[in-house]
């Protein structure tokens, strides 16, 4: 299965960074080039994107990420292979990664299986659909941002090319969010233990390399800080509210670790 790593030309350190790791693990990659959103040509077509879930049009970084990501879809498609493994530059990977180059641990079903954890509560199937090496592999029902690490089958990179032409939303919202038109089309699986998490998020002392997570880069200002207060008067509404939709909907309510 073909490893690709998405990398920002400015950001050397970064590919520095990710090269040792895989070294270690024994995986080979291929480095696609990010689109910059410091590019005049990428900050003007972010402009010309439609308004998103959300209401508010994409920015550029999160346009120049997306576009990005479909550039492995791309080489992933006309590689004819089954499934790659897609990883941003700003990640921490767990030993063992290396054992999951081989697709045959993965769901049939599955177009894509998320590698990555941002330490939140996300709802997940009870029972899971499938091992991987000593990690589980449960259906993701709900939000859970980032595509740091993700592995995606050649069907599913074909289809969301397609469906993609026009950007409107970051690709972690299109892929992760349980409210895109996207997600009820796609059938996505989370790995628990989760062997990627960004940087910033793990215990090790990440370096100057991880010092921006993809929701800070999409993620400034007013609106943020405005999230950040809601988030801190509404937790316990919110946690009781996502508590009844898994006794409902028959999902669990749960951080997925990372190891």
């Amino acid at each position: 299965m073909k490893t690709f790593c998405i990398n920002l030309d400015r950001r050397p350190d970064r590919l520095q960074h990710m090269t040792t790791q895989f070294a270690a693990a024994g995986i080979s990659f291929e480095r696609i080039a990010a689109l910059d959103a410091l590019a005049p040509e990428v900050a003007a077509a972010a402009t010309h994107c439609a308004p998103g879930m959300t209401g508010r049009k994409i920015s550029a970084g999160a346009y120049g990420c997306f576009q990005s990501h479909r550039l492995t879809w791309q080489r992933l498609v006309a590689s004819g292979d089954s499934h790659a493994m897609v990883f941003e530059d700003d990640l921490v990977l767990s030993d063992g990664i290396s054992a999951y180059l081989s697709p045959g641990w993965i769901p049939a079903d599955a177009d894509v299986v998320k590698l990555e954890t941002l330490l939140t509560r996300v709802h997940l199937g009870r029972t899971a659909g499938g091992q991987a090496r000593g990690r589980g592999l449960f259906r993701l029902h709900s939000r859970h941002a980032g595509t740091g690490g993700y592995v995606i089958s050649a069907r599913a990179a074909a289809r969301l090319l397609d469906l993609t032409r026009a950007v409107t939303d970051p690709i972690d919202e299109l892929l992760f969010n349980h409210h895109s038109p996207l997600f009820p089309h796609l059938v996505t699986y989370q790995m628990v233990p989760a062997p990627v998490i960004q940087g910033e998020f793990s215990r090790q002392d990440a370096g100057a390399w991880s010092e921006s997570s993809i929701q800070r880069r999409f993620s400034s200002g007013p609106e943020a800080a405005k999230t950040e207060r809601e988030n801190a008067v509404t937790r316990l509404q919110r946690r009781l509210r996502e508590e009844l939709r898994a006794v409902f909907q028959g999902t669990r309510y749960v951080v997925v670790p990372f190891g």
